[in-house]
């Protein structure tokens, strides 16, 4: 009779730390996004979070331990599976299995990987701008966390990997050098978009950069 009434307070002690440790990780990321990486800070964090000092020492051994798990949570919500331009160029690839595009239909295939590239980015600089944000933020505290800079380098590897694919799918000859130029250019719009600070992101400067490199890489004009 007594196992069973402490079972369910066992849980329900489980779930409040579990929720005050969410409260603590989702502090840290909004300060960051806010106040820049300088700013994650235990007492600041508390109070952002509502919740005691003491809460952050108990749940997090260090500012390190902190920002790792906090790189942790933001990833797992930004998986790549579930990246809309990864989605879609995959359903457009799947029917070729692992060849490549038939030569008839690779203008066909390049326009449409074209478009979703553009959405896609125009995606990541409105509605995910904090994300953004916070990407950069994380890929300077890098510099300082090795455990950080794994985590790093194994999340940009699953881009590229997924970005060799396509390439390879189109008839690239060096699929793996593509996907890097690609990632490279991805990442130079994001970057320095985002950093522009603009309310609306410069849509024809993202046009005009996919549209040469693509069609570059893919050899295929592909039309304006």
């Amino acid at each position: 009779m007594v196992e069973t009434l402490t079972r369910p307070l066992r849980r329900s002690h489980a779930q409040k730390r579990e929720e005050t440790r969410g409260k603590i990780l989702q502090a840290a990321l909004d300060i960051i996004v806010e106040e820049g990486m300088r700013s994650v800070r235990n007492r600041a964090i508390a109070k952002r979070a509502g919740v005691s000092l003491g809460s952050t020492t108990y749940h997090f051994s260090s500012i390190e331990d902190l920002i790792i798990s906090a790189f942790q949570t933001w990833s797992q919500r930004t998986q790549i599976g579930s990246n809309p331009f990864y989605q879609e160029t995959s359903e457009l690839l799947a029917p070729f299995g692992e060849g490549s595009v038939p030569p008839k239909q690779r203008a066909s295939a390049a326009a449409f990987i074209f478009e979703i590239a553009v959405d896609y980015v125009l995606d990541q600089l409105t509605r995910g701008r904090q994300d953004r944000l916070l990407e950069l933020a994380f890929y300077h505290e890098s510099v300082r966390y090795p455990a950080l800079r794994a985590m790093l380098h194994q999340e940009w590897q699953a881009q590229l990997n997924i970005l060799a694919s396509i390439h390879n799918a189109m008839g690239s000859n060096d699929p793996d050098t593509d996907a890097m130029l690609t990632a490279a250019v991805f990442r130079h719009l994001e970057s320095t978009l985002t950093l522009a600070g603009n309310e609306q992101p410069n849509k024809q400067l993202i046009d005009v950069t996919l549209r040469r490199h693509l069609a570059q890489c893919f050899d295929i004009a592909i039309p304006g």
